[in-house]
Protein backbone atom coordinates (compact mmCIF):
# COMPACT_ATOMS: atom_id res chain seq x y z
CA UNK A 1 0.00 0.00 0.00
CA UNK A 2 2.58 2.39 1.06
CA UNK A 3 4.58 1.63 -2.34
CA UNK A 4 0.71 2.64 -4.49
CA UNK A 5 0.54 6.15 -2.18
CA UNK A 6 4.13 6.86 -3.54
CA UNK A 7 3.41 6.26 -7.10
CA UNK A 8 0.24 8.42 -6.71
CA UNK A 9 2.17 11.31 -4.65
CA UNK A 10 4.69 11.22 -7.81
CA UNK A 11 2.19 11.84 -9.96
CA UNK A 12 0.33 14.49 -8.18
CA UNK A 13 3.91 16.23 -7.93
CA UNK A 14 4.23 15.69 -11.16
CA UNK A 15 0.96 17.41 -12.37
CA UNK A 16 1.65 20.30 -9.88
CA UNK A 17 4.95 20.95 -11.63
CA UNK A 18 3.44 21.19 -14.85
CA UNK A 19 1.26 23.75 -12.92
CA UNK A 20 3.62 25.85 -11.75
CA UNK A 21 5.27 25.91 -15.13
CA UNK A 22 2.08 26.94 -16.78
CA UNK A 23 1.85 29.99 -14.03
CA UNK A 24 5.24 31.07 -14.71
CA UNK A 25 4.92 30.70 -18.55
CA UNK A 26 1.75 32.84 -17.93
CA UNK A 27 2.84 35.46 -15.47
CA UNK A 28 5.84 36.71 -17.85
CA UNK A 29 8.37 38.97 -16.77
CA UNK A 30 12.04 39.08 -16.21
CA UNK A 31 12.62 35.45 -14.34
CA UNK A 32 9.69 33.73 -16.11
CA UNK A 33 11.68 31.47 -18.62
CA UNK A 34 13.92 30.38 -15.79
CA UNK A 35 11.29 29.14 -13.69
CA UNK A 36 9.43 27.73 -16.16
CA UNK A 37 12.32 26.25 -17.16
CA UNK A 38 13.23 24.69 -13.96
CA UNK A 39 9.25 23.81 -13.23
CA UNK A 40 9.32 21.64 -16.06
CA UNK A 41 12.37 19.81 -15.39
CA UNK A 42 11.27 18.60 -12.15
CA UNK A 43 7.93 17.37 -13.89
CA UNK A 44 10.54 15.72 -16.11
CA UNK A 45 12.65 14.18 -13.65
CA UNK A 46 9.54 13.34 -11.48
CA UNK A 47 7.61 11.45 -14.17
CA UNK A 48 10.76 9.15 -14.97
CA UNK A 49 11.07 8.42 -11.46
CA UNK A 50 7.16 7.72 -11.70
CA UNK A 51 7.88 5.03 -14.61
CA UNK A 52 10.77 3.84 -13.32
CA UNK A 53 8.79 2.81 -10.18
CA UNK A 54 6.14 1.57 -12.20
CA UNK A 55 8.55 -0.97 -14.09
CA UNK A 56 9.92 -2.26 -10.83
CA UNK A 57 6.42 -2.70 -9.08
CA UNK A 58 4.89 -4.81 -12.38
CA UNK A 59 7.89 -6.76 -12.01
CA UNK A 60 8.11 -7.53 -8.81
CA UNK A 61 4.24 -8.06 -8.48
CA UNK A 62 3.46 -5.37 -6.39
CA UNK A 63 0.79 -3.85 -8.73
CA UNK A 64 -0.81 -5.48 -10.99
CA UNK A 65 -2.84 -3.97 -14.53
CA UNK A 66 -6.68 -4.62 -14.34
CA UNK A 67 -7.76 -7.05 -17.10
CA UNK A 68 -11.12 -5.52 -18.27
CA UNK A 69 -13.27 -7.95 -20.17
CA UNK A 70 -12.25 -11.09 -18.69
CA UNK A 71 -13.64 -12.84 -16.17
Amino acid sequence: MLFKALIITLFFLALLSLGFGLFGLLRGGDKSPSRTVKALTWRIGLSILLFILLFIGFYEGWISPHMFGKE
